[in-house]
């Protein structure tokens, strides 16, 4: 008669069990006290935290915590459950054991998925008592413990397998630790790498775009932080049970297809070897290139040189880690097939063969187009009614609603805003990257969204000057002042309690006003200036008079920069004779030095040099006295010291100047010049 075998060996699990038993105590423990004592000691202090609509409530105590144990225990569990696998002595007597390879893998898998799991349920019972006892019910619902359980679980699941899977192709524990970890955070990081490097030769790519599509959250340790916050949709969960399930059958395959003498082998397959060579080194050009590119302005002779560094460091490393000594230099060979395949792959992208620096929509397609300086309006996150909460602080008592109309800003409907977009983006396409140096530009995004559903997104650099033509019609419409003057975006049924006028270096200008009429007054002419405003004077340099602060109710603040070119604003001081209170006038000068600056901003690069020094080994500087000049120099006083010439304001009540360039060079100082 045929004897029956037991699939389950009582044997494995008793070893593992006093191999590993110990890390499930531990992990029990950690969170026994991370989360249901916790949960008790707060709400003895009275310290529990305002509840959670997303329903993740639980994972905001001790978030940190939390999340350490779900990114450790479940690697040090795999680690040293399948340690067997990386010593050759240990590999060669459990494999020569009577018991098939598949038995032995799920024997320890489960008993590590098993100490996982068990914790988290026990914990789950403790914070179902603690609620039930302690009347949470305010803070946290029944639901929301179930699901701390369940994507705890998950997580811990996912991480384990994930860890098991590259501890089966790999033969040493450290590498096997480093590469979970890698692999926790490889697609965010590799797309953020992918990303920053493409700008560099595909003239208009949208980075900043593709970086606000939350892509950090293509990692789950970043999810996991941020989950007390931001609620993980039920599709992202699922996906994290389908990858558990796929990595424990490719670990169980790649465990059977294993050979022994892949212990202490970094990779223990020889087919992996090429991608994990290769791999690295793709990578250390890519984050080499993006350093260099960061940090020397996009300069593409930098950008070149960190690409060789980081691939031929890299390759180097990679060979190191494969062949386990530093006498790597022969195998040098297959490093110059990979560079002739970038290289290659490099021209194809710069010669864009697919048309993507050239595509412009039809303007009959356009549904609506986007200018902006960055591209995270684009995402028009506000609905079109604009009634949406502020977040509420621990110092607001009530819930304050936005005083601010955000909807469509920076999108434009009006056809002929379009059309000047649309030209303004043709100009680009033709000029080409004119940006020499990224010490003088200015980043903006252009997007068409079509009718059909579809976007088209570009990014560009370009000069501070050169596109004035194409810029000037844009930023003189109705549209473009809506969204880059938060005034205009204020709702009409918010009121504002109180104006104050602060000015620029002397403090006791000052100037406020809580008087209904005077406020209407002030917000009226602020209005009219900000739609009037000509493009010379939006895009100007001047420095601002200083500040005008609105107090809105419910203890909301609006800041309006005070711009030299509001005539509107200014007239009105003028009529109510508060000019001379309000803002720095001629008279509060004694006088303004003025001197031609040759290569002033590379003479402040030196050490020791300031704009003080300067203006003290000038020999001959221009003393200004004259009220009417005084009042041009402070009219054209730049926050920027690059120009051809500089200023120092000399003020009667104050022992520091404050030191300017002219934006904007007056006749006296040019014919004195001369």
């Amino acid at each position: 008669m045929q004897s029956k075998v037991s699939w389950f060996k009582r044997g494995i699990v008793t070893q593992d069990l006093r191999n590993v038993g110990w890390i499930g105590i531990i992990y029990q423990i950690a969170l026994l006290f991370a989360v249901p004592l916790q949960i008790f000691m707060m709400y003895q202090a009275e310290h529990l935290p305002d509840n959670y609509d997303n329903g993740h409530y639980l994972f905001s105590i001790l978030d940190g915590l939390q999340v350490l144990l779900m990114f450790s225990v479940p690697v040090i569990l795999s680690i040293i459950l399948f340690r067997y696998l990386q010593v050759k002595v240990p590999a060669d007597f459990i494999h020569s054991l009577p018991i098939k390879r598949t038995t032995l893998f799920h024997h320890h898998a489960l008993i590590g998925i098993s100490l996982l799991v068990v914790p988290v349920v026990i914990t789950a019972i403790f914070i179902a008592i603690a609620h039930g006892t302690l009347g949470l019910e305010g803070y946290f619902s029944a639901l929301d413990i179930t699901k701390w359980a369940g994507l705890t679980i998950v997580m811990n699941v996912f991480v384990f397998a994930l860890t098991t899977l590259i501890g089966a192709v790999t033969g040493i524990s450290a590498v096997s630790i480093v590469l979970a970890y890698i692999f926790l955070v490889f697609p965010a990081g590799i797309m953020i790498l992918l990303y920053h490097n493409l700008k560099y030769f595909i003239y208009g790519f949208a980075y900043d775009y593709y970086f606000d599509q939350n892509i950090e959250f293509l990692t789950p340790i970043a999810q996991m932080i941020e989950i007390g916050h931001r609620s993980m949709t039920a599709k992202a969960v699922l996906i994290y049970i389908a990858l558990s399930v796929i990595f424990y059958l490719l670990g169980i395959f790649a465990y059977k297809k294993r050979q022994i003498e892949g212990a202490t082998q970094a990779i223990a397959f020889r087919y992996l070897k090429p991608i994990f060579k290769y791999g690295v080194t793709f990578c250390f050009m890519l984050l080499s290139g993006m350093y260099f590119g960061e940090t020397q302005q996009g300069e593409m002779g930098w950008i070149l040189f960190g690409y060789i560094f980081g691939s031929v460091f890299g390759y180097i490393v990679a060979e190191m880690v494969l062949q386990k000594t530093w006498r790597i230099f022969r195998k040098m060979k297959g490093y110059l097939v990979y560079a002739v395949a970038v290289a290659v792959l490099g021209l194809l992208l710069s010669l864009d063969m697919t048309g993507y620096e050239k595509k412009l929509p039809d303007a009959a397609e356009i549904e609506r187009a986007y200018f902006g300086y960055n591209a995270h309006w684009l995402k028009n996150e506000y609905p079109e009614t604009p009634e949406y909460a502020m977040p509420v602080t621990e110092y607001s008592e009530v819930i304050q609603v936005n005083a601010l109309n955000e909807s469509n800003r920076y999108f434009f409907k009006d056809p002929e805003n379009i059309n000047s977009i649309m030209k303004l983006h043709q100009q680009l396409i033709e000029g080409g990257d004119q940006v020499t140096s990224r010490k003088s530009y200015q980043n903006i995004v252009v997007a068409y969204e079509l009718k059909n559903g579809s976007k088209l997104v570009r990014q560009y650099e370009i000069p501070e000057a050169g596109y004035d033509e194409q810029l000037k019609p844009i930023y003189e419409s109705q549209e473009y002042r809506y969204s880059n003057n938060e005034l205009l975006r204020l709702k009409e049924e918010i009121q504002v309690d109180k104006i104050s006028l602060n000015t620029n270096y002397l403090s006791y200008k000052k100037f406020n006003t809580v008087d209904p009429k005077q406020i209407e007054e002030i917000i009226n002419a602020l209005k009219s200036d900000m739609l009037q405003e000509p493009y010379e004077d939006i895009v100007t340099e001047r420095e601002t008079w200083g500040e005008i602060e609105l107090l809105l109710e419910n203890n909301q603040r609006l800041y309006v920069p005070w711009k030299k070119s509001y005539h509107q604003f200014d007239n009105w001081l003028k009529e109510n004779n508060l000019l001379e209170q309000a803002r720095v006038v001629p008279e509060d000068l004694m006088f303004v030095a003025v001197i031609k600056a040759e290569n002033a901003e590379e003479a402040l690069s030196r050490p020791g040099v300031s704009l003080e020094t300067l203006f003290k080994n000038n020999e001959k500087p221009l003393i200004i006295e004259d009220p009417s000049q005084l009042e041009e120099c402070l009219y054209e006083a730049s926050w920027r010291w690059d120009k051809e010439y500089l200023i120092a304001i000399y003020y009667k009540n104050s022992k520091e100047p404050s030191y300017h360039g002219l934006e904007n060079v007056p006749s006296f100082v040019a014919e004195h010049f001369k």
